[in-house]
């Protein structure tokens, strides 16, 4: 008894074109490389057994056919090796992410978790060139502690340490200050430029999109694309 070649191929019902697929019945959907293979294989040799006797199928038609296969067969094999070598690719940058433990970054913030010995480094990210740039430390009831003054400054970040002192050289309790920067442009307008606090990374973990996250000894936990300075 012969057998039909088309066995097997799912085909067009529009009685049932819209019935959702149930995620738990049994088969499978022919959507895989080695499914979609087979599948042309079958129409090929049907194909081949019901051409005309007379006018048979262009043997140039033939391999251009199986010459598509074979490039949709590797396009799909490149698709899996890419994969492979992306994953590989974000392992290896993930272990030299690892390796910034215990540096500072610079992020954007006013926030300094102070822990009562260490110095700070923090920064001053103008737009546009400024004069007479101020940056004043406050406590956590907005009490000025200390003030440096940073005068003109470029575009750009501009970086400067707080010692943890107040105005009169005594060391502040180590807990929350808070860094203010004010200035004027050359019109003579008043301008903010944008505060940065660096903290040591105490942690790296990975992202869902396969980046760094960064957990900062003041609290803070930051993307590895929001860095915009490494100061130590």
């Amino acid at each position: 008894m012969a057998t039909n070649p088309l066995s097997g191929i799912r085909t067009y019902d529009p009685m049932t074109a819209n019935t959702p697929v149930d995620a738990g019945a049994a088969g499978s959907t022919g959507t895989s490389a080695a499914e979609q293979t087979q599948n042309f294989l079958k129409l090929l040799i049907a194909q081949i057994q019901n051409q005309d006797p007379m006018a048979p199928m262009d043997a140039s038609t033939m391999t251009a056919q199986m010459s598509q296969l074979n490039m949709v067969s590797s396009i799909g094999s490149m698709n899996t090796s890419m994969s492979a070598m992306l994953a590989q690719m974000q392992s290896v940058n993930f272990m030299n992410q690892a390796a910034l433990i215990g540096h500072s970054p610079a992020v954007a913030g006013n926030g300094i978790a102070f822990n009562g010995t260490t110095q700070v480094m923090m920064g001053a990210n103008a737009t546009d060139a400024l004069k007479s740039v101020v940056a004043t430390i406050t406590d956590a009831s907005g009490n000025t502690i200390n003030s440096v003054d940073l005068g003109d400054v470029n575009s750009g970040m501009t970086n400067f340490i707080w010692n943890g002192k107040d105005a009169d050289g005594n060391t502040v309790p180590a807990g929350m200050y808070y860094l203010s920067l004010s200035g004027v442009d050359a019109q003579g307008v008043a301008v903010t430029p944008t505060a940065y606090v660096a903290s040591p990374v105490t942690s790296v973990s990975k992202g869902d999109k396969g980046d760094a996250i960064y957990t900062l000894l003041d609290g803070r936990t930051v993307n590895s694309s929001d860095v915009q300075q490494w100061v130590s």
